[in-house]
């Protein structure tokens, strides 16, 4: 993996009107090192607020986001881009080194689960701060 990819679920894949959805955003797998459950985290961003700001030296990352609205940034390449998501649950799959934050600009919460593949060293987690918006 070397670009950040951003894919929406189709609805039809995890839908149904009479009893809610259902979704396996993992379902490609995480890679030849697979994810650490340990690593797996469940996010809150409320609106206004942005998270991330860092990068992840030695593991990928990949996001799930089922709810809210909001703008996601990356820098790669010296450049930082910006993609405005909104609607269906979307994944967003980042690779190691590339600087991230996310803004809720809606006006509801966005919840997203994350996870790092590689083994998770609650001592070392794999953060380095990095100013991005």
């Amino acid at each position: 993996m070397n670009t950040v990819e951003i894919k929406r679920l189709k609805k039809g894949f995890f839908e149904d009107p009479k009893s809610g959805w259902s979704a396996y955003p993992f379902i490609h797998g995480m890679g030849e090192r697979g994810a650490d459950l340990r690593g797996v985290h469940v996010v809150a961003i409320y609106p206004g607020q942005t998270r991330g700001n860092h990068y992840h030296e030695k593991t990928n990352e990949v996001l799930f986001m089922f709810a809210g609205s909001g703008t996601f940034y990356w820098e790669e390449g010296g450049c930082v881009h910006e993609h405005l998501i909104v609607g269906s649950p979307t994944v967003i799959t980042i690779p190691a080194g590339i600087k991230h934050a996310f803004t809720n600009s809606g006006n509801d919460p966005v919840y997203l689960i994350a996870l790092r593949d590689g083994e998770y060293d609650q001592n070392n987690p794999d953060v380095v701060r990095a100013e991005l918006v």
